[in-house]
């Protein structure tokens, strides 16, 4: 990813200038962007082992997960309006700081209810990766290379699963869920490092908001108020929400409906993941050449038709390892789409308070994951039919919401 401009050659407490986005810029906001990503899948393989040490349920330790993405969504909101107030580089080190020490703290919790209330603060301090990555490269990039900084901030997003889940599988596997929580603390804290080293500041002193309710409830409110913003932003939690939905369920039918181990699970999941990656990858090339709304459209028909398929197969009995292979291959080459062109999009329309702008994307992103990632289970682990029917009504939707979009005529 390379775009003309001084911003990836400032120095980390200089204020960069507006103009392009340099690699090793890039690279840096995409480490931290994975922050979500890997905080959710590196210790996933841990789950039986945390049921076991604690004596509760599977679902139980699947709070976990929720409660780290309600505070995901809450951080998403506050986060993006404090970096408006005091600018993206201090907001971003003070929470990935506290993203850290809670990954070390939920490492060495001695209870449960601790173990929760820990992730949940963990997610909070986390959102600070997805939504100041976004706002750095709105800051700093033109339509074409934010368009282009987007779809490589997705792709390299999408790899954080593909490595986290084999790593969290390592770790859990040598020194327990402990061991896998605590290389997320490592994580974490490499992600402080690279953010103190390479991240500048990109919100000049002028251009900053007072931090106080009045003006956050006015930026939100301004931006609900804006039918392009609302649109777009629908249609990229949609896209997320069934994206969260497959994932949430996918160990339960590759090895609950189909039979596989373990293994046949790591490499079905790195592969979907690793196709996100490339349709995040591809849009965005695709889009300056085609226009962001045109692929965004395609990426979701693209989306809908391979849930709705499955969904179809599923609901008739006739959906088999191959073709759900070859189905959720074509859904994650959408949704990699969906996520980089909507997200681009939809902060586009918000340029005078695009850290609040970000911040809400982020907030609808996770409140929706957050309430669609248990629509999968509905009937056990043993069928698929819920899963594939929750993915193509989410991605219906989220078309529905891009045809609102075209209409209002942006």
């Amino acid at each position: 990813m390379t775009a003309s401009g001084g911003s990836g050659g400032s120095a980390p407490g200089a204020v960069a200038q507006p103009g392009g986005i340099r690699p090793g810029l890039m690279a840096a906001l995409g480490f931290v962007g994975m922050a979500g990503s890997v905080s959710t899948d590196l210790y996933l393989p841990a789950f039986p082992g945390i049921a076991a040490d604690f004596g509760v349920s599977a679902t139980a330790v699947q709070f976990t997960l929720t409660a780290f993405l309600i505070g995901a969504a809450c951080g998403q909101l506050l986060i993006g309006a404090m970096s408006d107030a005091v600018g993206r580089r201090r907001t971003l080190l003070i929470a990935l700081t506290a993203f850290a020490v809670c990954g070390y703290v939920a490492a060495l919790s001695p209870t449960f209810g601790m173990l929760v209330a820990v992730r949940a603060l963990q997610g909070f301090a986390g959102a600070a990766g997805a939504v100041l990555a976004r706002a750095v490269i709105s800051d700093l990039a033109d339509r074409d290379a934010a368009l282009r900084g987007f779809s490589a901030l997705w792709a390299m997003t999408a790899l954080g699963p593909a490595i986290a889940s084999p790593l969290g599988a390592l770790l859990a596997t040598a020194g327990g869920w402990r061991a896998a929580l605590t290389g997320l603390a490592v994580v974490a804290t490499a992600m402080l490092i690279s953010s103190a080293l390479l991240i500048p500041e990109s919100l000049p002193a002028e251009r900053r908001h007072p931090l106080s309710f009045a003006p956050l409830a006015r930026n939100v409110g301004g931006l609900v108020r804006v039918p392009a913003y609302v649109a777009l932003t629908l249609a990229f939690a949609a896209g997320y929400a069934s994206l969260m939905v497959y994932i949430s369920s996918s160990s339960f039918i590759v090895q609950g409906v189909f039979g596989a181990g373990p293994g046949g699970y790591a490499l079905t999941f790195t592969y979907s993941s690793l196709v996100i990656m490339a349709g995040a990858w591809a849009s965005g090339r695709a889009a300056t050449r085609l226009g962001a709304l045109r692929v965004l459209r395609g990426a979701q028909a693209l989306a809908v038709l391979a849930a709705s398929v499955a969904a179809g197969l599923a609901l008739t009995g006739v959906l088999g390892f191959v073709s759900y292979l070859v189905l959720v291959g074509c859904f994650a080459l959408g949704c990699g789409g969906i996520l980089s062109c909507a997200s681009a999009l939809a902060l586009g329309r918000a340029p005078h308070a695009r850290g609040a702008a970000s911040a809400l994307l982020g907030f609808t992103q996770f409140a929706l994951g957050a309430a669609a990632s248990p629509l999968g289970g509905l009937m056990g682990a043993g069928s698929a039919v819920p899963a594939t029917v929750a993915m193509s009504v989410l991605a219906t939707t989220g078309l529905v919401a891009g045809v609102t979009f075209r209409r209002s005529g942006e």
